[in-house]
């Protein structure tokens, strides 16, 4: 039996570098409001089974490779949400790593998506300490 990853994907048109920035800005709003990081989906090659969840950006249909990917979660029955439907959720102000309420807390830029909403003391702690499993900043 395998387990999803707790992420989030991030389903949008990547057809420009532009719609790209929007994509990436949107799944930066989706790891803040939902509480999971966000991997953006920039091509064919991501399994939607193999997450928590999948969010479809506005301009999700408008390319045939974030079209397939919004389908094909659809029809295998992952939970499915709209971009309207981040919104209904708050701005998450606890630190995804040590737990406290910080109104400064936010999502951090990773490899391939975002973080859950970390603190600035954590975020400097795991710079300069290297914390495995913390953060792992682009």
């Amino acid at each position: 039996m395998t387990y999803k990853t707790p992420v989030v994907l991030v389903v949008g048109n990547t057809s420009s570098p532009v719609a790209l920035a929007d994509l990436t800005a949107f799944a930066c709003d989706v790891a803040d409001r939902l509480r999971f990081p966000t991997v953006v989906a920039t091509g064919r090659d991501y399994d939607p089974t193999q997450y928590e969840a999948v969010v479809l950006a506005d301009g999700w249909s408008e390319t045939f490779e974030s079209a397939a990917l919004g389908c094909e979660a659809t029809l295998a029955d992952v939970c499915t949400l709209w971009a309207d439907d981040v919104y209904e959720h708050p701005v998450n102000t606890t630190c995804g790593h040590c737990g406290e309420q910080d109104p400064e807390a936010a999502p951090v830029r990773s490899v391939d998506g975002w973080t859950t909403s970390v603190c600035p003391g954590c975020v400097a702690a795991a710079r300069r300490e290297a914390l495995p499993g913390v953060l792992v900043a682009a």
